[in-house]
């Protein structure tokens, strides 16, 4: 699937491993829509977390669907955390992870099979991604780091997990993706493959800042129109569910779109401020599981503490408010579609 756009132009390629996921969904229609412009050639894998992955694949196909995107490949990956049993999260996200909307299209085959790490990155290689987006656990970048690097050689590599001398949203200190599979995020930032650019790493410090209101949605989608689109009608039912999670943990009744807005740092298109660091991964202590530490790269190209080169590149900035005016601008919702 590594097409042109209209003048010819080569697209670039992109892959989402996504664990779908409300954030994630938002996330993927904006994805949808650079596709469709002829932007990008997305294809999108799956791993556990918010859910199994087979219904993040479900969901991830849904999505895609309904943005008109049916050709868009999507592939199930992990089945479970590299060493910890599967912990899913249907409080935040809903029973089976898009809030309340409940696609009516079934499972794909993947339910029926046991699908592993090495399926999606099968997929990577297969795509030959410029860009590649974790915006779930990072299991499949991990088997990917051990047994096919050179995917990841070829390619710039964006997470949106960790928090960083910050409060976590799973425990005190540690963050939802982190925290679901410490042992994958580890073995990825220690081994990350030589002469491969250094991932970017998408913080709550920085994500959390990136929350929509139900004003905001509005102006997206119109709530009360009887013709408005399926789309819409996802959007708004999965976002509800959010808005209400979010009350319900004292944040108010609003959502913070992680994953949407690590997308958007990944394409380039806001403007994001980024530092270089030494990052390690808790995965031995139960209390601290999933805690994540930088040691900000100083003078000599070395972190003052641990005296080790950097691992990753950290998100430190970027503009909510632009990453909403560019969603605005190309999903699609805005104002109803007659």
């Amino acid at each position: 699937m590594n097409g042109t756009d209209g003048s010819g132009a080569a697209r670039t390629r992109v892959v989402a491993d996504v664990d779908t996921g409300i954030d994630d969904a938002l996330a993927l229609v904006w994805l949808a829509s650079r596709h469709r412009a002829g932007d990008i050639d997305l294809q999108v894998t799956t791993s556990a977390g918010n859910t199994t992955a087979a219904l993040a694949a479900r969901n991830s196909a849904e999505v895609l669907r309904l943005c008109g995107v049916s050709d868009v490949p999507v592939v199930a990956g992990a089945a479970g955390p590299r060493v910890l049993p599967l912990t899913t999260t249907p409080e935040t996200h809903g029973p089976e992870g898009l809030g309340y909307w409940i696609p009516g299209t079934g499972v794909p085959d993947t339910a029926d099979r046991v699908t592993t790490p090495a399926d999606a990155v099968a997929a990577w290689k297969r795509a030959r991604p410029e860009h590649l987006l974790i915006a779930g656990p990072a299991t499949n970048l991990a088997y990917a780091v051990e047994h096919e690097p050179e995917v990841l050689r070829q390619a710039r590599v964006t997470l949106m997990c960790g928090a960083f001398t910050y409060p976590g949203n799973t425990t005190p200190t540690a963050e939802w993706n982190a925290w679901v599979d410490p042992h994958a995020l580890s073995f990825a930032v220690e081994n990350w493959p030589d002469g491969a650019e250094l991932p970017l790493i998408c913080p709550l410090n920085v994500t959390e800042q990136v929350v929509l209101t139900p004003e905001r949605l509005a102006t997206w989608v119109d709530g009360t129109a009887p013709n408005r689109t399926q789309l819409a009608q996802l959007v708004q039912d999965a976002l509800r569910f959010y808005f209400e999670f979010h009350e319900s943990v004292g944040v108010g009744y609003v959502a913070q779109i992680h994953d949407l807005a690590a997308a958007m740092v990944m394409l380039g298109a806001v403007e994001a401020s980024v530092r270089q660091a030494t990052v390690a991964v808790e995965a031995g202590s139960e209390l601290l599981r999933g805690t994540t530490v930088a040691d900000w790269v100083g003078e000599g190209g070395v972190g003052p503490y641990w005296g080790r080169r950097p691992n990753a590149r950290i998100l430190t900035a970027l503009d909510p408010e632009a990453v909403f005016s560019a969603f605005a601008a190309a999903s699609g919702l805005t104002g109803t579609r007659r």
